[in-house]
Formats: structure tokens, C-alpha cells, sequence
């Protein structure tokens, strides 16, 4: 990540090592259906990818890695971890690898009479003299911020972001919520994909939230996730702004979280709570 007048969030590798292409689909072990948008990557590196819309993914591997471990993961699904060098075995044999669906029980619904109080959490910069960017990012490159509640239970009713500039097409993305360990991202914590794409160019994008039915009851972080690679001419740009909620941001899948506490995505949330 670049800090300056812009903030970047790609990142360009040269390796001296072997590249190992690597490329299947991903699969549903019950009914055989593809998976799509599962996140593939070696854990806490800066290597791996999102499957697409029909469950195909494709990347490339160094040779240095093979002791390293990859996870796949998946809302819905139970995570499969393995050793680099067995996931490639694998992948020459046989390029289906199948995961299995996760039983979740519901949250229970609190009803009340209370009358909720509106507000709105996170960082409402609008500046464009710094600012926060998708540019050149891979499938699975994710920023986000730390959201502090006010009550619990808290109810997520949008998200809003200050688009500065946006010159992508179509670019899906994914919206996540984790919980919080050791001050950065964990465990997400909704059962169902949120993808969307950006349509405005500049200016306030809205999200509206209320069939998700999302109730936290502590702190959280919220990411955008890209869920497939830009091609150069597309890059969305949003404002950013110094101090404000934590940011976190990583670039692949299952990599490393990195934390700002000095700038600030502007990403916030209507909440009632």
C-alpha cells in the first residue's frame, strides 16, 4: 500500500522463482454445482484468488511455497486447508475440488418495543485530496474499517461510501462483516453473500442493507471485497481522510490483514440500535 496524496491498494511482485500455474473449479460435494466467489489463497501471503461466478479459478504458485499452507473458504461451506504441494497434486489429477456445506443454526430475533435511535457509524470523509483505491487489484484485494457500536443489539440498515472517481464497468464486489481478534479482521459474520456492483461515478453509492437483516452485537469490521480481477482501465477511487475509524486492507485472499490507524477509508453505515 502507497500512502500519499493517494492512497493505492495493488501490488506489483517479481519473483525469481518457478511459477506454477494452477487452474479448476470448485464444487458443491452434494448436489455437484459450481461454488462461486470462494476465496483461495496461502494463508498469510499475498498469493491467491476468488473463484468466478461458475466456481473457476486460475492462478499462478511459487515453487518456494509448496510447504505453505492454502485454505479455501466460503460462506455457507466448511473450510478445507491443505499443503500447497498437495493442492497441486491434486489439481494434475483431478481439477474439481469439492467443498462441504456448513449446518448453521439461525440467530434467534429479538422483538421489542423500543423505539430505535438512527445514526451513522464509520468515516464520512468527503475530501478528494486523499483518497483510497481498486487500481490493477486482483480478485480477493479487500479494505475496509473498523465500526464501533453504540448499543447492542445494533441493526445494519445501509452502506455508503464517497465515491471520487470510477471508471469500471461492471466489477463485481463482495461486502463483508468479521468480528475482531487481535485488532484486525476474523471470522466472518453473516451466512449469506452480499454482491454488488458500483454504478455511480462519483459521489454518495448506497447499499441498502434491510433484506439482510445483519444485528451485531459488538465492534466490527466492514471490507469491499473485488471479486475479479480490474483490467487496467478500470479503477474505482473513494475518499479518504486522516484519523478516523481503523482501516485494514489485504490484498489476496486469506492474506495477511495490514491496520491505519492515520487514514481512513470513507466508508460508513446507517444503523439503528
Amino acid at each position: 500500500m502507497k500512502l500519499g496524496t493517494n492512497i493505492i491498494l495493488f501490488l506489483f511482485s517479481i519473483s525469481l522463482f518457478a511459477q506454477i500455474s494452477t487452474e479448476g473449479i470448485i464444487k458443491d460435494v452434494r448436489t455437484d454445482k459450481p461454488i462461486p466467489y470462494v476465496n483461495i489463497g496461502i494463508i498469510k501471503k499475498d498469493k491467491g484468488t476468488v473463484s468466478t461466478d461458475k466456481g473457476k479459478f486460475e492462478f499462478e504458485i511459487s515453487s518456494k511455497s509448496m510447504n505453505d499452507t492454502i485454505k479455501l473458504s466460503s460462506i455457507g461451506y466448511q473450510p478445507k486447508s491443505m499443503l500447497v504441494k498437495d493442492f497441486v497434486a491434486i489439481l494434475k489429477t483431478n481439477p474439481i475440488i469439492k467443498l462441504l456445506p456448513e449446518i448453521t443454526e439461525l440467530n434467534e430475533v429479538v422483538v421489542t418495543n423500543k423505539k430505535l435511535k438512527e445514526k451513522t457509524l464509520g468515516n464520512k470523509t468527503k475530501s478528494k485530496k486523499m483518497r483510497g483505491a481498486f487500481r490493477n487489484a486482483v480478485a480477493g484485494n479487500e479494505v475496509g474499517v473498523k465500526i464501533k457500536i453504540k448499543d447492542s443489539p445494533t441493526y445494519i440498515k445501509k452502506f455508503h461510501a464517497n465515491v471520487i472517481s470510477n471508471t469500471s464497468k461492471k466489477v463485481n464486489f463482495r461486502l463483508n462483516f468479521y468480528n475482531i481478534k487481535d485488532g484486525v479482521p476474523n471470522e466472518k459474520l453473516i451466512k449469506e453473500n452480499i454482491i454488488f456492483s458500483i454504478n455511480v461515478k462519483e459521489g454518495q453509492f448506497t447499499l441498502d442493507l434491510e433484506k439482510y437483516d445483519i444485528v451485531v452485537e459488538e465492534d466490527f469490521y466492514s471490507t469491499i471485497e473485488l471479486l475479479e480481477n480490474q483490467k487496467p482501465e478500470e479503477e474505482v477511487f473513494f475518499s479518504a481522510g486522516l484519523l478516523g475509524n481503523t482501516m485494514a486492507y489485504r490484498y489476496t485472499s486469506q492474506g495477511e490483514w495490514t491496520k491505519s490507524n492515520t487514514v481512513g477509508i470513507g466508508f460508513n453505515y446507517t444503523v439503528k440500535y
